[in-house]
């Protein structure tokens, strides 16, 4: 994967490139051009906008590359239907066990262009930023930072997951034919770079909820530092700089941690003090695309009406539509100590409730009841239960939904319940998820733990533990806060990627997370037990496979007759294309 090869600059093909042919070419009744409409003050601030709203395109709906394969999670029983599901099933089995995971895997393609689309999208606005009449010099500098932050978390996504890949500065007006591969060291100088240079230019709070910020790239340039800081081309101070920059967003006092756990992950109470970087929803925003809304409400659930039809009905919205894309390992349950740790009964949905009347069963009715993961639970527990709720369904632990294929499991499980979204509509056939809340990127309690694995790394185990108690203390359930202490001689990778589940369970960290404390391997086997069953893991499978419609479509040697037109980034970028805040 890491040997230089051509590829192709048809990275974008779902957005800006067309075939050779006239068919689709209009004319232009407005008269309107890139060329004289981005060098106004909308078209330009367009082009900005329109490099935020493609976080919505990298992290809508399906972020298969990280979640699944990993030691908290694992894929679906609904992965396996046919029919409208397509290849579902071979697409998650390739992520999840590792088998035969192909350049042609859809997930792993889409991802790939997504990146460079997005890329695409600042390089545009970077391009066209020296022409625009009607704007300050100061907010051109500033717009000018924030896309640069921008495009450099995009390509961070791109060399963890891809490893060597085209390094892309230069806005793309006509057919590029092949770029080289370059090496993921100079991406991530590249990277450390751009941020370094332009956290000065962005505001310490933005005017506009949703923007780049200072704690916003000091956040991510930490976390950059703390990934290369495992990797062989490792600067000997990588984790020192971590550390720092992630104490500086931590002490900034622009960022704090919320009370409680729950009040994070409270729904509309999206923007809030810990938040520091997320990506923006709104109904009005959407403009009615039911494809472009965040699906993370609908990942890790599955079908109330269809296991348990007694007393639940399709369409209800009391619970809302899921599916068991992503299936919590029994390992994620067996983390949380329900005794002390407030998060269990945030992040998991344990009690459910009847929608309708149904013979015996009673809307309001306790329907389907799950004891605690780490509770002993008796026949008198059950009983105790049954007498109080008579149409209950206890489901003890030992049928919670891990593993699909003859391993075990019900299909039925806890549900993570942290991003239930109210307001998301019931999709429709062909069409995607809609819902509203935010997709929290960087927020304050995973800066402590950057901070506490930092420390670690660097050799400071009192910090490491400082750092990381700061996250478990607002955890604890009220009065339990010295059980939820750890002492430094206790604290290693382990404490802390255990943490990591704990805090931001589904939150798409874990993939990235194992790969980068060398541990992906080793967990993953030891937790998923379809990985297990499977085996195909080793080393190759740390960096996912270049697309192959983009190898396919290096041009050395083979006339290239496509080209792209402007014209569908002036329409892929000024239709409805705004963050949250305009």
């Amino acid at each position: 994967m890491k040997t230089k090869i051509k590829l192709s600059a048809l990275l974008f093909i779902a957005s800006i490139t067309v075939s050779c042919d006239n068919f689709l070419e209009e004319k232009n009744q407005s008269n309107i051009t890139a060329e004289n409409y981005f060098v106004t003050a909308d078209g330009y601030r367009s082009l900005v906008n329109a490099a935020y709203s493609t976080l919505r395109t990298v992290w809508g709906d399906e972020p298969w590359l990280y979640c699944l394969g990993t030691d908290i999670f694992t894929r679906g029983e609904s992965e396996l239907i046919g029919g409208s599901y397509g290849g579902r099933d071979t697409q998650s089995r390739q992520l999840n066990e590792y088998a035969e995971l192909d350049a042609e895997n859809p997930c792993v393609k889409d991802h790939y262009a997504d990146l460079y689309y997005s890329i695409q999208a600042c390089n545009t606005a970077l391009a066209r930023a020296n022409a625009v009449n009607g704007i300050s010099e100061t907010e051109i500098v500033q717009s000018n930072a924030e896309v640069r932050f921008l495009r450099a978390y995009y390509y961070f996504l791109l060399v963890e997951q891809f490893g060597d890949v085209p390094l892309v500065e230069d806005e793309i007006t006509s057919a590029i034919t092949h770029f080289d591969r370059i090496p993921e060291a100079d991406i991530y100088k590249y990277i450390i770079n751009e941020l370094s240079v332009v956290v000065s230019k962005l505001p310490i709070k933005a005017a506009e909820f949703g923007r780049a910020t200072q704690g916003a790239c000091k956040n991510l340039l930490s976390l950059v530092y703390l990934t290369r800081g495992y990797k062989s081309y490792a600067d000997s101070d990588d984790f020192t700089k971590a550390a720092s920059l992630a104490d500086e967003v931590i002490n900034s006092g622009e960022y704090r941690l919320l009370p409680s756990f729950q009040e994070v992950f409270k729904e509309g109470n999206e923007i809030n003090d810990e938040i520091i970087f997320s990506v923006q929803y709104d109904a009005k925003s959407l403009g009615g695309d039911i494809n472009n809304g965040s699906g993370q409400n609908a990942m890790f659930g599955w079908e109330l009406w269809s296991k348990i039809p007694s007393g639940f009905e399709i369409y209800n919205t009391t619970y809302n539509w899921h599916k068991p894309q992503f299936t919590p390992t029994q390992f994620l349950y067996s983390l949380y100590n329900t005794d002390s740790d407030s998060r269990y009964d945030v992040t998991f949905l344990s009690e459910y409730y009847a929608t309708k009347d149904d013979g015996k069963v009673k809307a309001g009715d306790l329907r389907v009841y799950f004891p605690h993961y780490d509770k002993e639970f008796t026949v008198n527990d059950s009983l105790a239960i049954m007498a109080e709720h008579p149409n209950a369904i206890i489901i003890t632990k030992e049928l919670w939904k891990q593993d699909i294929e003859n391993i075990g499991g019900s299909g039925i499980f806890p549900m993570i319940w942290k991003f239930f979204d109210s307001t998301a509509p019931w999709p429709s056939n062909n069409q995607s998820y809609s819902g509203t809340r935010d997709i929290f990127l960087f927020r304050l309690a995973e800066t402590y733990l950057i901070a506490s694995e930092a420390y670690l790394q660097a050799g400071d185990k009192s910090k490491a533990a400082e750092r990381l108690n700061a996250v478990r203390k607002r955890a604890a359930i009220p009065g339990h806060e010295k059980d939820m202490i750890i002492n430094e001689v206790d604290i290693d990778i382990n404490t802390i990627l255990d943490e990591r589940a704990r805090e931001l369970a589904g939150e798409y960290k874990r993939w990235p997370d194992l790969k980068r404390t060398n541990t992906l391997i080793e967990r993953t086997l030891k937790h998923n037990n379809l990985a297990k069953k499977t085996n195909k893991m080793d080393n190759h499978i740390l960096l996912r496979p270049i697309p192959q419609t983009v190898i396919d479509q290096d041009s050395e040697g083979i006339e290239q007759k496509c080209r792209l037109l402007i014209g569908l980034l002036i329409n892929k970028f000024i239709h409805k294309r705004h963050i949250k805040t305009y």
